[in-house]
C-alpha cells in the first residue's frame, strides 16, 4: 500500500504529541507492513526522505487535489484541525481513495456546522477514529450516529527501558527530588500553574524542571518568557530543545510528573509516565481517567471552551497529593505497581496493527 499522511506539524522536525503519533504510526507501517508512506505536513519546507518515509511541504488551499486525488490506497488525515480539511471537504468528490480522519476533539467539526454537514454527507468515504471512549469527539460521534473506531495512543518501552543516561549528573541536579513537566508552551497547557505550585513548596530539596521544544507558533516564545519571569526566584528550571534519548533520561530519573494541562484529548506524557514508572498527577482532562499509575484532581470548573478554571483549591490539590507521592512509601509503590499493569499492551507494537486494520479495509 502507498499511504498519504497528512498534519499540521510533522515528525523530525517538529516534537510534540501529534507528531510522535504520525512518526510512530508512519514507521511502524514501513517496518512492519511494507508500507510505502509519504507524509505533508505545513512545518515542512522543502522535501526530505527520513526513516524510509518521504516528507513533503503541504500545499495550500485546493492545490492539494493535485498531490492527493488518485496516487494513494490511502489517506490518513490526523486531527480534524488539519489547516487544510475544508478544502478536503469541499473536493471529496475529486478524491479517489478512502480517507481515515482522526479527530484529536473534533473541535473544528463542532464549531463549523457546514463542515460537519459536508463530512456527514460524505460519511461513506471516512473512517472515523478517536483515541478513546473518553473523549469528546468520541460522544460527539455517538451523539451524530458516526461510525467510529477507537484506537488509543501508544509509547515505545523499548526507548525507555533501555535508556542509560546518568540525567542528574549531565544537568548538574543536586536536589532529592526531581518534578518533572513536559510539554510545549501551546495555550492551555497550564505551564502557569507551575510557578503558583512552586512558590508554595518549602522544601529545598525539590526541584521543578519544564521541558519543551521551540515550536514555530506565534505565542510560544512570549508564553515561555513569561513563565520565566513569573519563576524568578523559585526553583524552577527550563530546558529546551533537549534530544529525545535526554527527555527519556529525564522521566526515568524523575519522582513525579507534574501534569497542568487544562485540556486534553489523549496525552502521550501520561503514557510515557507509565513507561517510565513514574507517578503522576493530572486534573480530570482528556482521557487520563482511563490511565494509571498516577493521582486525578477531579476539576468541575470549566469556560465555554471546556479549558479547565484553576482555582486556590485546585492548586492546594495538586500540593498535598506531591506531598504524598513523595512523602508516603506505600501510596507511591502503589501508583507504580499500578502503573505497570499491563504495561504491554500501551507499546506501539501492540497498537499501530489497529491502524493497519483500518487502512486496509
Amino acid at each position: 500500500m502507498k499511504i498519504c499522511i497528512l498534519c499540521n506539524f510533522g515528525p523530525y522536525l517538529s516534537v510534540g504529541g501529534s507528531e510522535a503519533v504520525i512518526m510512530a504510526v508512519a514507521e511502524e507501517m514501513v517496518k512492519k507492513y511494507n508500507y510505502e508512506v509519504d507524509i505533508y505536513a505545513h512545518n515542512y519546507k522543502k522535501a526530505f526522505r527520513c526513516n524510509g518515509i518521504n516528507l513533503f511541504p503541504c500545499p495550500k488551499g485546493d492545490k492539494i487535489i493535485n498531490k492527493i486525488s488518485n496516487k494513494y490506497s490511502h489517506i490518513f488525515v490526523y486531527s480534524d484541525s488539519f489547516w487544510n480539511m475544508e478544502d478536503i471537504l469541499h473536493i471529496i468528490k475529486k478524491i479517489v481513495p478512502r480517507l481515515s480522519l482522526c479527530l484529536v476533539g473534533a473541535y473544528f467539526l463542532q464549531s463549523h456546522p457546514d463542515m460537519f454537514n459536508l463530512l456527514k454527507e460524505n460519511i461513506d468515504r471516512f473512517n472515523l477514529i478517536t483515541h478513546s471512549t473518553f473523549t469528546p469527539d468520541y460522544k460527539w460521534c455517538i451523539d451524530n450516529n458516526l461510525p467510529v473506531k477507537v484506537i488509543p495512543n501508544g509509547v515505545n518501552l523499548e526507548e525507555f527501558r533501555n535508556n542509560s543516561i546518568n540525567f542528574r549528573e549531565k544537568f548538574n541536579i543536586k536536589e532529592k527530588y526531581i518534578i518533572l513537566n513536559v510539554g510545549n508552551y501551546f495555550f492551555g497547557k497550564g505551564f502557569e500553574l507551575l510557578p503558583q505550585i512552586a512558590r508554595k513548596i518549602k522544601s529545598k530539596d525539590i526541584i521543578i524542571l519544564s521541558i519543551s521544544n521551540s515550536v514555530k507558533y506565534p505565542y510560544d516564545k512570549i508564553f515561555f518568557e513569561r513563565t520565566k519571569k513569573q519563576s524568578k526566584g523559585l526553583n524552577i528550571r527550563f530546558l529546551r530543545d533537549l534530544p529525545r534519548e535526554d527527555v527519556v533520561a529525564a522521566f526515568n530519573v524523575s519522582d513525579l510528573f507534574l501534569f497542568t494541562s487544562k485540556k486534553e484529548v489523549a496525552p502521550l506524557v501520561i503514557l510515557e509516565s507509565q513507561a517510565a514508572k513514574l507517578p503522576w498527577i493530572s486534573m480530570d482532562v482528556g482521557n487520563v481517567k482511563e490511565r494509571r499509575g498516577g493521582i486525578v484532581i477531579n476539576n468541575n470548573k470549566e469556560d465555554h471552551k471546556g479549558y479547565k478554571i484553576v482555582d486556590d483549591k485546585i492548586i492546594n490539590s495538586y500540593l498535598v497529593n506531591i506531598a504524598d507521592i513523595l512523602e508516603l512509601k506505600d501510596v507511591r509503590e502503589k501508583l507504580i505497581n499500578d502503573g505497570q499493569k499491563n504495561i504491554d499492551k500501551i507499546g506501539w507494537k501492540n497498537i499501530v496493527p489497529l491502524y493497519h486494520e483500518v487502512f486496509s479495509r
